[in-house]
């Protein structure tokens, strides 16, 4: 991988992002009560993104469910974002529960924790996410990358999606949120390869999973009642977090020059807490969001045929029935 091919992935909307300002992006931003009774699932909540959401949900009202990867760096997350912000009504807001995403039974045992303490979900942000550059597998014999990216995406939320249904009213359905990225537009996979075993190389994998966060969601909107569930995707802007930071020599030269064109955790939590109650996102479902407004992913992105592929190589490797899944939740919502 070269830097200069990810620079080249960083230009357009992201090096413009740099002259946004702070204020500029959080036009509107939740009130106070914008989330009062809702309950918010976060995962990658300990840092960045996900952390500067958490604030804002907190803020609005929200309980809030944090979920990471390292229990002191959560649990610290936590008890400062309630020192900073509170909660409207004076109580506990924010929970969390820990989890390595990138192994499927992790994912499994926190779903049955989640739905054996959670009767609603009224948005779930599947935001946890990285990018190694070299190959590593994990003890369920996935790439690491393929597995946290897109993997624990499809897992968890089907496994949630009974207590998301239940959280639907009338004219107001519970939101699947997930956090994409541009670098989509780079990808290019190979169905009967996911996991990169003959021709690896980090960015690309990440490019990857990043369409596949796409697909995922489009083809999730195909099988959802949008009354009840809507789902969307992402782009949060290049962001000044830890990412990459992970790889190393190679992944701190990265960091440096993504850091050039980056924007703010606060600024590129924006879009996502805003899916979270804008109105504009129940109009439709299965769309791709840029700084607030609805953008035509790549066209590799929009070939919904191969998305299905996705879906059906990504039932089997999970050993999901998602369509069953879907069915029963969907199901029970109408008994």
């Amino acid at each position: 991988m070269r830097t200069d091919d990810v620079l080249a992935s960083l230009n357009g909307y992201d090096a413009h992002a740099r002259g946004i300002t702070l204020q500029l992006l959080m036009t509107n931003p939740p009130t106070s009560s914008a989330f009062a009774g809702k309950t918010v699932l976060v995962t990658g909540a300990s840092d960045g993104i996900g952390k500067a959401a958490v604030r804002r949900y907190v803020a609005g009202g929200a309980t809030v469910v944090m979920i990471g990867r390292n229990e002191a760096k959560t649990a610290a997350a936590a008890q400062a974002i309630m020192s900073e912000v509170g909660h409207p009504s004076g109580r506990r807001a924010v929970t969390w529960e820990i989890a390595d995403l990138s192994r499927q039974e992790a994912v499994h045992d926190l779903a049955d924790r989640l739905l054996a303490s959670l009767p609603r979900i009224d948005v779930l942000a599947n935001n946890a996410g990285a990018m190694f550059l070299d190959r590593e597998v994990t003890p369920d014999g996935f790439e690491r990358t393929f597995a946290l990216n897109h993997l624990s995406y499809f897992t968890l939320t089907l496994r949630l999606l009974a207590p998301l249904v239940a959280a639907a009213r009338p004219g107001a359905p519970a939101r699947v949120l997930s956090v994409s990225s541009r670098a989509h537009e780079n990808a290019s996979p190979v169905l009967d390869d996911l996991q990169l075993e003959r021709h690896f190389g980090g960015w690309k994998q990440y490019a990857n999973s990043k369409l596949y966060n796409i697909w995922f969601t489009r083809a999730l909107a195909r099988r959802l009642d949008p009354s009840r569930v809507v789902t969307h995707a992402l782009h949060p802007g290049v962001v000044s977090t830890r990412f990459a930071t992970n790889n190393g020599r190679m992944g701190r030269l990265l960091r440096r020059v993504m850091d050039v064109v980056s924007v703010t955790p606060t600024q590129g939590a924006d879009t996502l807490v805003w899916l979270s109650s804008a109105p504009e996102a129940i109009e439709r479902s299965g769309e791709y969001w840029v700084r607030r407004r609805r953008v035509s992913p790549s066209r590799t992105a929009r070939d919904d045929a191969r998305a299905e592929q996705l879906w059906t190589t990504t039932s089997r490797l999970t050993g999901l029935d998602a369509d069953q899944l879907i069915l029963d939740a969907m199901t029970d919502a109408v008994a």
